[in-house]
């Protein structure tokens, strides 16, 4: 891969700063996409798992604390536990990170056990390059997992945050967050949804959640929320392989729901789809199996969004009029 992640997201930043200097507007998402499309991705390598004592050792750990959390105990976890479970991220083994370390952080969260400090703490692990863009330069890899769920605890940490009684985030890890989710959307390109034997990737799927998540949050400027949907809808036009386990509908909620929060982003996303619609129509017939990919992910996205109920008249309108190019 002759980017590396340093320099697309030195080029995003840029970006999002001409945004916030209301230098870049409307030609926003061609930028993106000229950036998206310079990148290519090298041959997969092995992702380390963790060894068999290790994996066997957080297992037991989650287990058992599961156990506590059901039975209504207090539960205490030191820093340093929590990081070695969280290694488990990794792990290809869906058992153990799917079953066992995710489903105790979502309730550990959800029952307050956590300090203010262990929140922060893991926000800024999971946001390290090596754990959110873990083997994101290669084609289709298991260092998916990782990236993907670290992306959706992601979401939850920052719910965490936003409904403390004090803002546990810095503006430093606000922009942190900001700056490696947009170049993690443009990076990600692994569509899988269920793999077989190792559970779910699902990264769209997830990626929307901290979207939608985000845009809820006050503390997330309008022209990053602008910013972030952008680099997520020119992904998209770019994805090679399917969308077809969930992703689409999540990122449609998504969507309704940031074009209902103001009329900026509703005109916002007119205009992009107004864009989006000449693009489609200059575009030849696909002759290979990722151009209809590409084709077809597009489709399925706009017209589950005729599907919302609670969709703005004037894009339903749109996107109605324009029904045969989504045909």
């Amino acid at each position: 891969m002759d980017y590396t992640v340093d320099d697309v997201r030195e080029e995003l930043k840029n970006m999002r700063a001409r945004v916030h200097h209301g230098e870049l507007f409307d030609s926003l998402g061609t930028e993106v996409g000229r950036l998206i499309d310079q990148l290519d991705y090298d041959a997969p390598t092995v992702v380390e798992q963790l060894d068999p004592v290790t994996a066997t050792a957080i297992h037991e750990k989650v287990s058992d604390w599961q156990n506590a959390l059901i039975a209504g105990q207090p539960v205490v976890v030191t820093d340093q536990e929590l990081l070695d479970v969280m290694s488990g991220l990794r792990q290809t083994d869906p058992e153990l990170r799917d079953k066992g370390v995710f489903f105790f952080i979502s309730d550990a969260l959800q029952a307050n056990i956590f300090t203010d400090a262990q929140i922060v703490m893991m926000t800024r692990y999971l946001l390290q390059d090596s754990v959110l863009f873990s083997h994101i330069d290669e084609t289709d890899n298991d260092g998916i997992f990782f990236r993907s769920f670290a992306v959706f605890i992601l979401s939850m940490l920052n719910y965490a945050n936003r409904n403390s009684e004090v803002e546990l985030f810095s503006d430093d890890l606000h922009e942190m967050l900001i700056d490696n989710l947009a170049t993690y959307i443009a990076l990600e390109h692994d569509t899988r949804g269920f793999v077989e034997g190792k559970g779910w990737a699902h990264a769209f799927l997830h990626i929307a959640n901290l979207l939608d998540e985000l845009t809820h949050d006050d503390g997330v400027t309008r022209a990053d929320k602008v910013f972030l949907l952008t680099v997520l809808i020119e992904r998209i036009k770019r994805l090679e392989t399917p969308l077809v386990m969930g992703e689409n509908r999540r990122i449609d909620s998504y969507i309704v729901t940031l074009v209902n929060l103001n009329p900026l982003y509703e005109q916002y996303f007119l205009k992009q789809l107004k864009q989006w619609r000449q693009e489609m129509t200059r575009r030849m017939q696909p002759e290979v199996e990722a151009d209809w990919h590409r084709m077809y992910n597009q489709q399925r996205l706009l017209q589950g969004l005729l599907l919302r109920e609670k969709l703005p008249k004037e894009i339903y309108d749109y996107l109605n009029e324009a029904r045969n190019f989504l045909a």
